[in-house]
């Protein structure tokens, strides 16, 4: 899908710009969210998260000065602190409170699909393993219904989507979609 760039947009950093459209994508659609693998700079031979955006429920809002923020605004914010709380656990300052901002969140004030948004985050895959890794080595979109259901060899992430109670199929109009560009995949889940 390809969007047009703003004046605005030109100026953001290739970050802020995939950020950017992987919410234009999201919203949309009205999707859950989505998570962008690439070949990794620090693990080479692997697929590594490295953006997302996050469009749905939230069961801890923590912010700051939100009569400032437009709609659009706290949704961005929300993704930034899951990001946030994604690199904090990596670097085990989660649990130092009083050194992280007001409005960090904490394991605790994930709901489920927020919980398995980043938990995602976490995997690596090599060329050919898992749902990612398959569309990567393949060049083509890979497609699941019923993720919950899915044998944990085909879906390394199938446990967590089922404690998390994430569910796609038909009925619920929701979907993994995976499809890899030379070097890239997104991946959206409703």
């Amino acid at each position: 899908m390809a969007l047009p760039a703003s004046p605005v947009q030109e100026e953001l950093q290739p970050e802020s710009q995939l950020r950017n459209h992987l919410a234009a994508a999201v919203r949309s659609i009205n999707w859950t969210y989505a998570l962008f693998w690439s070949i990794s700079s620090t693990q080479p031979g692997f697929l590594t998260w490295t953006d997302g955006f996050y469009n749905g429920e939230v069961k801890t809002r923590k912010i700051v000065n939100s009569a400032e923020l437009t709609a659009d605004q706290l949704v961005m914010q929300r993704s930034e602190q899951l990001r946030e709380l994604y690199e904090a656990l990596l670097s085990g300052e989660c649990d130092r409170r009083a050194a992280r901002p007001v409005a960090s969140l904490s394991p605790e004030d994930l709901g489920d699909t927020e919980l398995y948004y980043v938990v995602c985050m976490t995997y690596a895959f090599r060329p050919g393993q898992g749902l990612p890794g398959r569309s990567f080595a393949s060049n083509e979109r890979v497609w699941m219904w019923n993720s919950h259901l899915a044998d944990s060899k085909a879906f390394p992430r199938a446990l967590l989507a089922k404690v998390c109670q994430v569910l796609t199929g038909r009925k619920g109009r929701s979907a993994l979609i995976l499809h890899f560009h030379p070097l890239s995949s997104i991946h959206v889940l409703d």
